[in-house]
């Protein structure tokens, strides 16, 4: 049954109710589909986080303990005392301040420490060499000190020694407990004379991890670089025994393999346990060649994506039954009149057919269609006399009579067919002579006889057409002659046309580049790319077939800022650009490309790409290899300039050897400080991933803990107290303020606590709130006059700009006091010189604070 045969009603509810389906459903499905996308990419999202975060702590804690073990080897180089009972003293106090660590050492080669190693052969805490390997540990419970045993082949102490650099052991057992130990070497005159390291139980990471809850079951394990794992919230005796290799799963082994390598990720694999699927995520702790692992039941991850998606299919299905509902009231209330008057026509129409003009519709309907029966009978009313009058003429003129005419006085177009009627026979006889005359010249081949009569309407067609034939007859010949000549000129363009081709394509796929026609769409689909893509592993169908988009190809690190970058030149109307990134060959090899691209706007809006890339694999590794030689001649220079320090440090402290005066010797120690300080500096940026900037919190501690055993201070006495919060500088600011502390600091522990029985030393480091108003420059200081306030400085064409953060250091001591009669800024004093003119130097303030001990306070902007 056809379509057109429904009924209105039929229609009308058809119409309304797939019209509205659709809607709903394409809607329906777009919002389920992009809701339901994002709460999957949300949940995944999260669970990265967490295990990232997870993972940062415990790279914190490794750090942590990494930085006591370079501590106590730093401490051991700068030790001149050569007491073993001290040094003892030292690792238990180390141990003590430490919660965290089973076991602090160190060991030194034979004689390295004392030259005394014959005099404690086989004493207690001594082995049968009488070597200093004392090993302070609580394996007991209670702080023991034991001999290092095994150093002879053991990695904890061959590593450090052969490397000349700290490690980090893999995990191990030792005396029942599961562990691993930080090592550093000890130098002394640029050899390696032993070891200082720190032992951290891996127990109470097996306590922290197995309290970690993600959703309801979830649960998450840490396991070593090599896949061992380190702890386990149900199966405990896997710990240290088990691998991930183990498992057996091609999964597992993909991410032991990705831990391995230092690579964080996540996998879908079935839980070992209750052979649910779940999701592994694995992110590494760097420090300690560890990664945190993350293991969700996927079910309770996706779970708020399945339900959100169930209650959107609910509000559409009934939004479809309602809307159905609807479209067959609306199309009842429609159709029902109209059915009426449609019921009545038909009725009508049946009376005409038969010959019944006289029959008239009924015009008892609703309102809004009465007009339609009653303009019905009006109609009917005012055709029935000139319809009868016309069929009496066109009867006759059927008959030959074609003088016949209306006699009936009507108007408008009922006059006009009465006219018509009567031109009717004489433009007929016209047309009939005209044409026969022209088609008797058609029979003796003459096309040049024109037609004279033009007919109108039908008889237009007519007499036009054989005019028309008579012109195309006219003119076939000399056309065909025409068309010929042409086929033979294009066939000779077309040959050349595909000749060019064929020779720009032969080029391009010769040539070291690859051109690409890309659509400006998401991860943008290829509509052509060159043959020679081959190059890259690929064929020209895995593109034009959409198998592969070019953004597959595109390595995931770059994808995002190469979409930035396309995006920012299309909006900002850019013809063409240029870019480096990252691709994959089918082989899954990592290359570099240059690409060049062509950005094409149409007028309808319309965006086209068009490109090449180019291999510069090659080039970019020649870069790398000049950056990294960069690297390594800037860390031998502040390596040779830290050695020099400290040769200029030790040869200031034998100098200080020839003279006996207390104040020469103070003296050369000052000066012997202010170069180590400056060393540590030097230090400090070797060590830095940039080389450029210094941690001075990290600085700050171990200068201290250098100037308290320079002056051999007890420590029950003098207490420190740090509070300085992580901040970067440069080498400008690093190094003035490092001499700064050096003064403070000595001049505390030279002149503060005389006479009294303790004392404490406050360093504090932090940055301002607020800039405008945390620090008040000083009108009575004389450096600050003329120079611009608070947050200001002098910029390169004399005006002031704001710098990009202020900081405050507080250096203050408890003891008696600075005398009040000294102006710290006017004073013979080496030491408060030095600092008043840094301070000028890195453009910061001073003030200096008698009411509670001795404080000075200094505030700078961060370089």
């Amino acid at each position: 049954m056809s379509f057109k045969n429904f009924s209105l009603k039929s229609k009308l509810v058809i119409y309304i109710v797939v019209g509205v389906f659709l809607v709903l459903a394409v809607s329906t499905a777009v919002i389920i589909s992009t809701v339901t996308s994002q709460e999957e990419k949300l949940a995944y999202q999260k669970s990265i986080e967490m295990a990232s975060s997870y993972a940062n702590q415990f790279d914190a804690d490794m750090k942590a303990n990494s930085a006591i073990a370079n501590t106590v080897a730093l401490t051991m180089e700068n030790y001149e005392a050569s007491n073993r009972t001290e040094v003892i003293g030292i690792l238990e106090n180390v141990l003590k301040k430490n919660p965290n660590l089973i076991g602090v050492y160190v060991g030194y080669e034979p004689n390295a420490f004392d030259g005394k190693d014959a005099e404690y052969i086989n004493a207690p805490g001594y082995d049968s060499t009488g070597r200093f390997v004392p090993y302070c540990n609580k394996i007991e419970g209670n702080v023991t000190v034991e001999p290092l045993l095994q150093y002879d082949s053991s990695d904890y102490y061959q590593l450090p020694k052969v490397k000349e650099k700290p490690v980090l052991t893999e995990p191990y057992f030792y005396e029942g407990i599961f562990m691993i130990s930080h090592v550093s070497p000890i130098f002394k005159d640029g050899k390696v004379v032993g070891i200082a390291g720190a032992d951290v139980p891996l127990e109470y990471m097996n306590e922290v991890v197995s309290k970690v809850k993600a959703f309801d079951t979830g649960y998450a394990f840490m396991v070593s670089n090599t896949g061992i794992l380190l702890s386990y919230p149900t199966h405990k005796e896997w710990i240290g025994k088990k691998t991930l290799y183990d498992f057996k799963s091609k999964e597992i082994t993909r991410a032991a393999d990705d831990i391995k390598n230092g690579t964080g990720g996540y996998i879908e694999v079935s839980d070992s346990t209750t052979g649910k699927p779940v999701v592994m995520f694995y992110e590494p702790v760097r420090t300690g060649n560890l990664a945190f692992v993350l293991v969700i039941p996927k079910e309770e991850m996706l779970a708020g994506v399945v339900d959100l998606r169930n209650k959107l299919l609910v509000i559409s299905a009934i939004s479809i039954l309602f809307m159905a509902a609807l479209s067959y009231m609306i199309a009842r209330s429609i159709t029902k009149p109209i059915d009426e008057i449609v019921q009545d026509f038909k009725s009508i129409a049946q009376d005409a057919v038969k010959g019944k003009l006289d029959v008239r519709a009924d015009t008892d309907v609703e309102r809004d269609f009465r007009e339609i029966p009653m303009g019905l009978n009006e109609i009917l009313k005012a055709v029935i006399v000139p319809v009868r009058e016309s069929i009496r003429v066109t009867n006759a003129l059927a008959e030959g009579e074609l003088k016949e005419r209306v006699n009936l006085d009507v108007q408008g177009e009922f006059r006009e067919l009465g006219n018509t009627l009567d031109k009717f026979s004489e433009t007929l006889n016209s047309i009939i002579g005209d044409s026969n005359a022209v088609l008797t010249a058609f029979q003796q081949n003459d096309f040049k006889r024109p037609i004279s009569i033009h007919g109108k309407g039908d008889f237009k067609l007519l007499t036009d057409g054989i005019e028309e034939a008579r012109q195309a007859l006219d003119t076939i010949t000399t056309q065909r002659i025409e068309t010929q000549k042409a086929l033979m000129d294009y066939a000779k363009e077309l040959e050349c046309s595909n000749k060019l081709k064929e020779d720009l394509e032969r080029v391009i796929n010769t040539s070291p580049v690859i051109v690409f026609l890309w659509r400006y769409e998401p991860m943008w689909p290829a509509e052509f790319v060159s043959e020679n893509i081959t190059r890259l592993g690929y064929e020209v169908e895995d593109f034009t077939s959409n198998r592969l988009l070019y953004g597959d190809i595109v390595h995931p690190e770059d994808l995002e800022k190469m979409a930035a970058e396309l995006k920012m030149n299309v909006e900002a109307g850019c013809t063409n650009y240029t870019s480096e990134y990252r691709i994959f060959t089918k082989s899954g090899e990592i290359r570099w490309v240059d690409e060049r691209t062509v950005i094409q706007h149409s007028e309808d809006g319309e965006v086209h790409l068009q490109g090449i890339i180019m291999d510069i694999t090659e080039h970019k590794k020649a870069e790398n290899a000049l950056l990294k030689m960069e690297e390594i001649r800037k860390k031998e220079i502040h390596h040779r300039i830290k050695n020099n320090l400290q040769v200029i440090s030790m040869l200031l402290y034998l100098e200080s050897g020839n003279f006996t005066d207390r104040d020469v010797i103070e003296a050369f120690r000052d000066s012997q400080n202010r170069v180590k300080s400056m060393a540590l500096v030097h230090e400090k940026l070797y060590q830095s991933e940039d080389m450029v900037s210094v941690d001075f919190a990290d600085y700050i501690e171990n200068l201290v803990d250098y100037l308290f055993q320079s002056y051999s201070l007890d420590s029950r006495k003098v207490s420190l107290k740090l509070d300085v919060e992580k901040v970067f500088l440069g080498m400008d600011t690093a190094v003035p303020l490092g001499i700064i502390v050096n003064e403070l600091v000595s001049n505390s522990l030279k002149h503060a606590f005389a006479g009294k029985k303790e004392g404490e030393i406050y360093i504090e480091l932090h940055r301002c709130k607020d800039n405008s108003t945390l620090q008040k420059k000083n009108p009575d200081n004389p450096s600050t006059k003329g120079r611009p306030q608070n947050n200001e400085r002098i910029g390169p064409y004399g005006t002031t700009e704001n710098k990009e953060e202020k900081l405050t250091l507080i250096v203050r001591d408890d003891g008696k006091g600075f005398p009040e009669e000294l102006d710290f800024r006017n004073t013979t004093s080496l030491g408060l010189q030095l600092v008043t003119t840094l301070v000028d130097q890195i453009e910061g303030d001073i003030r200096l604070d008698r009411s509670r001990g001795t404080g000075f306070e200094i505030s700078f902007f961060r370089r």
